[in-house]
């Protein structure tokens, strides 16, 4: 007992190499990544970015350690038929191009510093496995703890989406919160046992606010609030809203359209909204005027 002191978390904290998104604001704004070792929510409505972002993140996460990254493979559990396998490949194309640029930059020789990555090997370093209800979530976490207990380099876990299979399956709302506390309590054990990225999706519900809570909120008006209440809250670490930026909306401009992402909960910043674009490329940082 006490064999840590603070300091020693916090040394192995700042050692630890967060897993970036390509969006250099939602970077920094997360201190240098997605971190390790825990479990990240990304929440939103249908459209606003949730699975585009997990994909990217399955490929960025096989980024080399010489340039950064964390070198590992990607396990995707996907409950609603969102992994594409085609669109990883565009996002493989253009990240390899980018970190080739980038070891070109440090003065690396490309094909050495990217020998194990590539466009080939993007999807092959891809675990996938449609899970349609809570038993085999649980058995496809048992046997990802087996491969990683086996020395597997296996750095993200993507559940997507978590809120689409509990309330697709559960109907009776105290096994709901069961469930749910159930999945992330093992995934929380992982993240933090073995150092991986641990990330849920969440769709968004309507709440209507019968009581004036002291916080200035009228009663009997609408809120958008997360999926699946609060039980699902205080079992992740960090939360980040996503959803379409409308105010600069423009039909007839040939710029994607854009998108925000708030971090609602985390461990940096108490609240911070960043731009961000969904290109052909993946998801890129919107640039600053001037």
């Amino acid at each position: 007992m006490f064999k840590k002191s603070a300091l020693d978390w916090w040394r192995e904290e700042e050692a630890r190499t967060g897993l970036v998104t390509f969006c250099r604001d939602l970077d920094l704004a997360l201190g240098s990544g997605i971190p390790e070792g825990m479990i990240t929510e990304l929440c939103g409505p249908p459209g606003s970015g949730k699975t585009q972002l997990c994909l990217q993140l399955a490929v960025n996460v096989q980024i080399p350690q010489q340039l950064g990254g964390l070198q590992g493979r990607a396990v995707y559990l996907d409950t609603n038929y969102g992994f594409f396998p085609q669109r990883v490949q565009e996002m493989a194309k253009a990240c390899h191009n980018h970190c080739a640029n980038i070891a070109l930059l440090h003065k690396l020789n490309p094909e050495e510093t990217l020998a194990g990555f590539s466009e080939a090997t993007a999807l092959d370093n891809i675990l996938y496995s449609h899970v349609t209800n809570c038993t085999q979530i649980l058995e496809a976490i048992a046997v990802l703890q087996n491969r990683l207990y086996d020395g597997e380099k296996i750095k993200l876990i993507v559940l997507d989406s978590l809120s689409f299979l509990i309330r697709n399956t559960n109907t009776r709302s105290m096994k709901r919160v069961k469930r749910v506390h159930e999945i992330l309590t093992l995934l929380h054990k992982l993240a933090h046992r073995f150092g991986c990225v641990v990330i849920v999706t969440n769709d968004v519900t309507t709440r209507i606010s019968d009581v004036d809570g002291g916080g200035g909120e009228r009663p009997d008006v609408p809120q958008i609030v997360p999926a699946l209440g609060g039980s699902l809250t205080h079992k992740v670490n960090q939360r980040i809203f996503l959803g379409r930026d409308e105010s600069h909306f423009d039909a007839q401009s040939q710029a994607p359209p854009s998108y925000v992402a708030s971090i609602e909960k985390g461990h940096f910043l108490p609240s911070v909204t960043v731009a961000f674009r969904i290109e052909p490329a993946g998801i890129r940082g919107v640039k600053r005027e001037g």
